[in-house]
């Protein structure tokens, strides 16, 4: 009896449950009686417990009870035991048994209360960090799974239409549930959403709206189940589910159901999954809001920038960031507006952001962008203070291709002018020249003096250069027509280069020329591409004047369908770091009276709209090289069109 005693309190000892213990006491009492087979019923007013030692069953069992006042009871039935086996120590092992049950039954009740606080602080965590949904059930169901020894668990939320509850998730042998829809009227989880009252049972299988689908197989062996409703202060959300399963096979029992203490604690975790998902659908709809809002501001056209009080930076959108030059890595949270470049002629900006104002402030300002560049632009300042917010709003209008497209409109209409000025005096000119032209031709033909007939001839060939001059710049200053026609580049090349090549001969700069007979004409505005050319020629002047030697080439090249003209110099070349600027409105280099920065840029619009391409290059003759490249006109033969 000693002995039997002592493996009873090592069992008690190790068993985690009293199921467990229970199983142990059958497999000691068989091998103390000597029996063939042992069952055990043990049963208190909590519960009940049922132990089988595996073995064949005798015809007459010896049976065996033990029972206290308190409810407790144990039955037991002996097969085969030895007959000195008496009945009183077989007795005395099952009070011991019981007594010991009661101690293994507190003891896992203290550890069980244990593990349910320590949930409950993690749950809680769970809940104030906010996690997304399913991530939260999920987390939720494998804890009180591993709780209540249950082998399934499933959560199921209400539809928005509100005929059904889908499952958004299964776990353990529950997962064939997962993305299902219960319906309300026709399934017990259905039952519990639309009464808002739990469910407990020991066979889930006898109720009246069980809903097993069909492709459903371990849902059919499912028997102790706790079903709770998620209810909310807005109403019930859904519900979560613990299940029990029957595994199947000779040996195994029927699952033991749930106590209503498990039941009460379930529902207390149903609570707190419930405030989660209030909780986290506020949050995932406050993050949905701001996502939009973020989009919108992301997404309108005009530069935007939230800032604080002390005008520091909360918020870029992409308009902003492009206007004050930053690319998308540059962190510019927390960094002082000013910092940006921005700057204010009226007032600081310090004091425009810190001002108390009826309304919004309107003004304007200069942004100047970490590469040097300047944007010029109208600018909002509204106090947030009316929506809840100390932050302000800086709302910018970037005028500055506007204001350089007045600029160049009027600078345009100058030239216009300048050449109609120019048309007449050339038309006045060469009235006279034909004058005098006529007069030297009798005079070289009446006159029989040698010298006087080569002063004639002198007189008529200087005559011929400045008509040839004015008719330059007639073509220079003649308005075109808007229809592009086939213009030879050589011809305007050639006409540029003895206009200018007279002039800039006194200043001792040699204006070269090598023109490509083979060169293509092209298809374009006979003005426009005159005004390309001497554009780039005057540029070439500036660069070489008062240099010694100062050259300047032009040159033509037929290129496979393709004209290439080149206008190159032996001045100074462009620096580096100005170099991916120069085809910008209204850069330049020059001074204020010597140029208004519209000339490359007029000059990039126009070979970009007859579908060519102008870059800079590093001249041989040590200066800068810009290559004009354009397609060849197309050329009619017969009733063909071809390109050369």
């Amino acid at each position: 009896m000693r002995d039997l005693t002592r493996r009873l309190l090592l069992d008690a000892r190790e068993a985690a449950t009293v199921q467990a213990f229970w199983g142990r006491v059958a497999e000691v009492l068989r091998e103390w009686t000597g029996a063939a087979h042992v069952v055990l019923h043990h049963e208190t007013a909590r519960e009940q417990v049922v132990a089988v030692t595996p073995g064949t069953a005798g015809a007459t069992p010896r049976t065996h009870s033990w029972t206290d006042g308190a409810g407790r009871r144990v039955d037991a039935q002996v097969h085969g035991p030895r007959a000195d086996v008496a009945a009183e120590e077989l007795e005395a092992a099952l009070e011991i048994a019981c007594e010991l049950s009661a101690m293994v039954g507190r003891r896992a009740a203290l550890e069980r209360q244990q593990r349910l606080g320590i949930f409950v602080v993690e749950l809680s965590r769970w809940l104030l960090a906010a996690p997304e949904r399913d991530l939260m059930l999920r987390y939720t169901l494998q804890s009180v799974m591993k709780l209540f020894d249950a082998e399934g668990a499933y959560a199921a939320l209400r539809e928005p239409a509100g005929e059904a509850v889908r499952v958004v998730v299964a776990l353990g042998r529950s997962a064939e549930y997962g993305g299902m829809l219960l319906p309300l009227d026709r399934s017990t989880t259905g039952r519990v959403v639309r009464s808002g009252e739990a469910l407990i049972t020991g066979n889930v299988q006898e109720e009246p709206d069980v809903y097993i689908p069909p492709q459903a197989l371990a849902v059919a062996l499912a028997r102790s189940a706790m079903i709770v409703p998620l209810r909310s202060a807005t109403g019930v959300l859904g519900a979560i589910g613990l299940v029990r399963f029957h595994r199947g096979g000779a040996d195994v029992q029927t699952p033991p159901p749930f106590t209503v203490a498990d039941l009460h604690f379930f529902i207390a975790v149903a609570a707190h999954v419930a405030g989660g998902l209030e909780l986290s659908h506020a949050v995932a709809a406050t993050r949905a809001t701001a996502d939009r809002a973020a989009a919108m501001v992301n997404a309108s056209p005009l530069p935007l920038v939230l800032v604080d009080r002390g005008g520091h930076v909360h918020l870029v959108n992409d308009a902003g960031r492009l206007v004050f030059g930053l690319g998308g890595a540059d962190d510019v949270v927390g960094r002082p507006l000013v910092g940006l470049g921005v700057s204010c002629a009226e007032a600081d900006l310090s004091q425009l952001l810190t001002a108390t104002r009826a309304g919004p402030w309107h003004g304007r300002v200069v942004v100047t962008q970490p590469s040097g560049d300047r944007r010029i632009c109208d600018c909002t300042i509204t106090d947030l203070e009316g929506l809840g917010s100390r932050d302000m709003l800086v709302a910018l209008y970037d005028r500055t291709e506007e204001l350089r497209a007045q600029r160049e409109l009027i600078a345009r209409e100058k030239l216009a002018t300048v050449g109609e000025i120019a048309s007449g005096v050339a038309h006045e000119v060469n009235n006279p020249l034909t004058t005098i032209r006529m007069e030297a031709e009798l005079l070289g033909t009446s006159q029989k003096d040698p010298e006087t007939e080569a002063s004639a001839h002198t007189i008529v060939r200087e005559v011929d250069r400045a008509a040839s001059i004015v008719r330059s710049l007639l073509k220079l200053a003649r308005r075109s027509d808007t229809t592009p026609t086939s213009v030879q580049l050589n011809d305007l090349l050639r006409d540029v280069a003895e206009m200018r090549g007279r002039v800039l001969r006194a200043e001792n700069v040699d204006v070269q020329s090598e023109l490509d007979p083979a060169a293509p004409a092209v298809l374009g505005l006979s003005q426009d591409l005159m005004q390309v050319v001497f554009n780039l020629v005057l540029n070439a002047e500036h660069a070489v004047r008062a240099l010694s030697p100062a050259v300047i080439r032009l040159t033509t090249q037929a290129r496979d369908g393709w004209l290439r003209f080149t206008v190159e110099d032996s001045g100074p070349g462009v620096p580096k770091d100005i170099r991916g600027r120069i085809f910008d409105p209204f850069f330049s280099t020059k001074s204020p009276d010597e140029g208004s920065g519209l000339g490359l840029a007029i000059c990039q619009r126009v070979v970009s709209e007859l579908g060519g391409r102008i870059r800079l290059e590093e001249s041989a003759l040590g200066g800068a090289r810009f290559v004009v490249e354009l397609p060849a006109a197309p050329v009619r033969t017969g009733d063909d069109i071809d390109i050369r």
